[in-house]
């Protein structure tokens, strides 16, 4: 009897995972990339994995259980709670958990937990925790991988090589002037990977030491199919048009490179978006299926988990976007306007950002786009900006600085009288550390990650009153977490849009739907989700389930 086979499309956490199990399960197993490197959006990340009563928290002692973490996933989508599926977000929930054990226990990857980091939500919802449901994995030496490292993609958006428990001890994010460089340097030179980086890195060394048929600079086109059933895949490669017959899961993530695709879910406008995740990121699961009558479905615009932050110029390394995250939004002596020069926003937190940068008017329009990030001359000599070290010189081009707010308004096209409205009453509110307006610096998850924890009364307000004053406009950028996706049953398989599967056809991670959490977020879904979908797949298709 013919070897079972499986083609994996995609190699990021999900198709990697993917891999990995259907090995496991003695498949002849092809994964293949249409980049020229492998990680996908979560070797980008910051390596957040959310998974209820993990045991990794067990091991800690930290008491948890499905039943809270299932009502803390319907409490977080409670501005439309009947977008979750139950039982497909049962099904993740109790999958990562399972997944996450199972890699650990394969020798794969080794879990950490991330240290008191609580749940975006916490203590507000039911259900929510004060830590225990993040996990990442512990620092992967680089060397391990060889020559295929070369093969990897590397964050540009976190300190690849320290931990976030070195972090956090150093003061945080905000507190790069008082980081051990040395010992960031060091990291760096003998390739430790931490973060989503080496979340990828563990998982890539699996899927080599398995010998999984790896082919890079491969293209799905087309969907192989036959009475029918998905039978393999058409791919273009440098070599020609090549064909792979067996299963297929697709794990190629979401829709961010595709203007389509884009402009359909998001409603960003292209001079106010972007993405912070590798190029190659572009909905191709949703063109796939789309001739074999697949399901699909979208959340609105204002449920994706977008971030603030901005393009450079002149890209860093080759196949660098220039899109990088604004952090140094959630910092103390700044604050986000719109074009009238209003504050509209609780502005450190990014969920509240893009909720209410989307509204739309009367007239069908964004009312607060585009956004402006507004900081003075302490925030620049205490957090910098990205690479920016604290009161360095800002990227040619990117930041307009004037010695007044009228200036500064004027420079960036913003209505001064507004700006400076917004100013005074946002001072008058820091000097209590509380923002009656909006409760910037209230969402405990935003006060611990990216907060200044040297500020006495909110780690996330201070005044913005010392010239000289510095401004830019803002792009929200999505991060490789679809608002449109395939629709998939509990193992997997892609569903018709008039009922049942296709046979043979899998789909995982940010290409399928995100019924199994709704509109509601909490960092950390994401790779929890295509981890658990990518290991819940393959043991379909390798008669485990």
């Amino acid at each position: 009897m013919a070897e079972k086979a499986v083609i994996i499309v995609g190699a990021g956490i999900g198709g990697m995972t993917a891999a990995i199990m259907a090995a496991q399960c003695g498949l002849k197993v092809a994964l293949i990339e249409k980049g020229e490197k492998v990680g996908g959006a979560a070797a980008y990340s910051g390596g957040q994995v959310w998974v209820g009563a993990n045991h990794v928290a067990q091991r800690h002692g930290l008491l948890d259980s499905i039943e809270d973490t299932l009502a803390y996933v319907q409490a977080a989508a409670g501005r439309d709670a009947a977008s979750v599926d139950a039982a497909l977000s049962e099904r993740w929930l109790r999958g990562a958990g399972d997944a996450a054990q199972w890699l650990e226990q394969m020798g794969v990857i080794q879990w950490e937990l991330i240290p008191d980091y609580p749940d975006y939500y916490y203590p507000t919802l039911p259900g929510s925790r004060a830590a225990g449901r993040y996990i990442t994995g512990a620092p992967f030496d680089g060397q391990l991988l060889g020559k295929a490292l070369a093969s990897l993609h590397v964050s540009p958006h976190f300190p690849v090589g320290i931990t976030y428990s070195e972090m956090f001890e150093w003061g945080g994010m905000s507190s790069k002037s008082r980081w051990d460089w040395d010992l960031v340097a060091r990291r760096r030179s003998q390739d430790m990977l931490t973060f989503g980086t080496g979340i990828a890195a563990a998982l890539f060394k699996g899927v080599l030491d398995r010998s999984v048929d790896l082919r890079l600079q491969h293209a799905a086109v087309a969907l192989l199919s036959a009475n029918g059933r998905v039978t393999g895949v058409r791919c273009s490669s440098p070599q020609g048009v090549v064909e792979l017959e067996g299963a297929v899961i697709l794990a190629t993530g979401a829709h961010d490179w595709s203007p389509e695709y884009s402009a359909r879910f998001t409603g960003i406008p292209p001079e106010d978006g972007g993405s912070v995740t590798p190029s190659t990121i572009s909905g191709d699961a949703m063109t796939l299926v789309a001739p074999l009558g697949a399901a699909m479905a979208a959340l609105p615009a204002w449920a994706a988990p977008v971030l603030p932050g901005y393009r450079l110029a002149d890209p860093a390394f080759e196949g660098d976007t220039g899109y990088r995250a604004c952090f140094e939004h959630c910092l103390p002596h700044c604050f986000l306007v719109n074009r009238q020069g209003q504050r509209f926003c609780d502005d450190s937190f990014h969920s509240a950002i893009v909720a209410e940068a989307l509204k739309h008017n009367v007239d069908g329009m964004p009312d607060n786009l585009p956004i402006f990030m507004i900081w003075d001359s302490r925030h620049h000599a205490k957090y910098g900006l990205g690479r920016t070290m604290p009161g360095g010189a800002y990227p040619p081009g990117l930041v307009s600085s004037a010695s007044t707010l009228e200036g500064l308004a004027i420079a960036l096209g913003i209505n001064a009288v507004g700006l400076e409205a917004s100013a005074a009453r946002f001072n008058a509110m820091a000097k209590d550390g509380v923002d009656i307006d909006f409760g910037r610096g209230s969402n405990l998850s935003v006060r611990r990650f990216r907060g200044d924890w040297h500020m006495p009364l909110n780690p996330n307000m201070g005044p913005v009153d010392e010239a000289p004053f510095h401004g830019m406009r803002l792009r929200l950028l999505n991060t490789g977490i679809a608002a449109g996706g395939v629709c998939a049953d509990l193992n997997g398989q892609v569903r018709r849009a008039d009922g049942g599967v296709i046979e043979g056809l899998y789909v995982v991670g940010e290409s399928s739907a995100r019924a199994a959490a709704g509109v509601g977020y909490n960092s950390g879904y994401s790779l929890s989700r295509a981890m658990a979908f990518g290991w819940l797949a393959a043991r379909h298709v390798g008669g485990l389930v």
